[in-house]
């Protein structure tokens, strides 16, 4: 008794001088644990697990949804980060941010890629202590979505730890049916919600759980109410909201945010898509999801002769009876919409590849005077160093190389090994101004067989290498060119020894990105083109791969 009456004084201490400091809220180890634990002195996310209370379990869990048997996994998916799976009305989940202390200014905390401040249900705790530990608090977690990626970032944007979680929803709890929104829907006994059902209900009004909701139900009313039992998350009964539709195939419709979320259905104003008698079943869930929806059949049955839809429900019979019998009718019909139907597609298809091709032509067009204005400036570099010998023969090696391009410029698809040809000319020019080393390789397959490739596909890339990667290297820089095949596949590798770039960051230079949106436009034509890069301190590879091209 007396061990009691010091825990219960210890206890209030503790909570007054949370309360009074209105900073830190301390913690019972008994009932509360991290979930990931994981022991560095680096700032890190963290959940803390919240074990339920005898009372949560016998007072709460009668007139609210609670997750009582799911528990809370985590496992490492990969440095710094974890993957989460917990019930979201289960054992409440603080997060928290762990060794605060190491974090830089101007850190960052997103919650699904949206930065977040602080916490808006209890402001003014700042921090929880656990087994002597201090750690931040920091935001709610989304009560709807069915995942939630929490971010812990430097100012730089650069990840210091994440959580992925992955919630599991109950299916909610179907409290009351009603033809109206009546006013005692909230109270846990039902009663007074039964004592009318019977004047609207044709069905036997019989009931298998502590509720207001028939098993069956067959109604011929206008409005017809859903209630659903309050939901339990994050250690309170809060305000939920559900989705809902008629039917697998209908729409998920979601609803406001209530203690008690309720749907109306009305078949007057056009809110169900359909308005004639029969059998429906109406399915619900947390976050519109197909695996954890609940659902409830119910019955529409009242006269609808002389009404606009009975009326076309009868004429749709009769023309499905004609067609029935009238086979040579059905064919024709048939055979008139396919007809209509291909023609459109066709049709559809044909303006798409046009419209591709005046785009691949409009940048092709965009791509030469980008190629002719840079070589004019190479040229210009030597003029103004007076290398007039080596000006006069980067001039010659242009001219011929312009040529060759002017001559293909109304060409798509030009022969590889005319590619080839023109990427070292434009090469030998760069490197009379730079003094790079270079090597062009292309395997035995690649010389004996006809292939066709992009006209000036490879060039800007290799207009870049040189630009930015080794152009200031001199007789150091390298440049090295590969052509093979590898099963149905043209590799065609870039690779210079350059100090690199952050392939992250969007390409400046109008060469690659128009050779970009060339590959996109190529790819729409089943070419099926992709390019990859690294870059790093020893170099930059691009790596451009034709799929099935011999």
């Amino acid at each position: 008794m007396k061990k009691w009456k010091k825990a219960s004084i210890l206890f209030l201490l503790v909570t007054s001088i949370a309360h009074v400091s209105a900073q830190t809220l301390v913690l019972d180890p008994t009932s509360s644990h991290f979930l990931i634990n994981q022991q560095t002195s680096e700032p890190h996310l963290d959940l803390i697990v919240h074990s339920f209370t005898a009372h949560e379990k016998r007072n709460i869990a009668r007139n609210a949804v609670m997750d009582t048997v799911t528990k809370a996994k985590v496992r490492e998916v990969a440095s710094r980060i974890y993957h989460v799976t917990a019930g979201r009305m289960a054992e409440r989940l603080t997060l928290v941010i762990r060794n605060p202390a190491g974090l830089s200014k101007g850190y960052m905390l997103k919650v699904d890629n949206e930065p977040v401040n602080t916490r808006d249900d209890i402001p003014d705790v700042a921090y929880y202590q656990l087994n002597g530990e201090k750690c931040n608090a920091a935001a709610l977690l989304p009560f709807r979505s069915d995942s939630t990626t929490v971010s812990l970032l430097d100012r730089n944007e650069r990840l210091i730890s994440q959580l992925k979680i992955s919630w599991i929803f109950p299916k909610p709890e179907l409290f009351y049916v009603d033809i109206r929104h009546h006013n005692a829907a909230g109270i846990e006994d039902t009663t007074e919600l039964r004592q009318f059902m019977h004047f609207f209900n044709k069905a036997p009004n019989t009931y298998s759980h502590p509720n207001a909701v028939p098993d069956s139900l067959s109604i011929a009313e206008a409005e017809l109410f859903f209630g659903f039992k309050k939901a339990y998350y994050d250690g309170k009964v809060r305000p939920s909201r559900i989705s809902y539709r008629i039917g697998k195939k209908g729409q998920w419709i979601g609803t406001t945010s209530e203690m008690t979320p309720h749907f109306l259905l009305e078949h007057i104003n056009g809110n169900w898509s359909w308005l004639v008698d029969g059998r429906y079943e109406v399915q619900y869930s947390y976050t519109a999801s197909e695996q954890t929806y609940g659902s409830y059949a119910f019955t529409i049955d009242h006269t609808w002769i002389g009404s606009f839809t009975y009326n076309t429900k009868v004429i749709l019979w009769l023309i499905g009876m004609v067609l029935m019998t009238k086979l040579w009718l059905t064919t024709i019909l048939v055979g008139l919409l396919m007809y209509f139907y291909f023609r459109k597609r066709l049709r559809k298809a044909r303006d798409q590849a046009h419209k591709t091709n005046l785009e691949l032509q409009s940048i092709q067009s965009q791509l030469n005077p980008h190629f002719v204005f840079n070589a004019l400036g190479s040229l210009q570099g030597l003029i103004n160093k007076n290398e007039i010998d080596r000006a006069n023969t980067y001039l010659t090696g242009f001219s011929r190389l312009l040529r060759n391009t002017l001559q293909n410029s109304g060409r798509e698809m030009v022969p590889l090994s005319l590619e080839i040809t023109n990427i070292e000319n434009y090469i030998q020019l760069e490197q009379l101004r730079f003094g790079f080393r270079y090597e062009i390789t292309a395997d035995q397959v690649v010389r004996n067989t006809q292939l066709e490739v992009p006209s000036m596909l490879v060039q800007p890339m290799v207009e870049n290498a040189v630009k930015h990667g080794i152009s200031g290297l001199g007789p150091a820089g390298v440049l090295e060119l590969t052509f093979k095949v590898e099963d149905e596949d043209l590799l065609i590798t870039i690779r210079d020894n350059g100090h690199g770039f952050d392939t992250s960051r969007q390409a400046k230079g109008k060469g690659l990105s128009l050779t970009h949106q060339r590959i996109k436009l190529l790819n729409k034509q089943k070419y099926l083109i992709t390019i990859q890069m690294t870059s790093g301190k020893e170099g930059t590879i691009v790596i451009l791969t034709f799929k099935n091209w011999l």
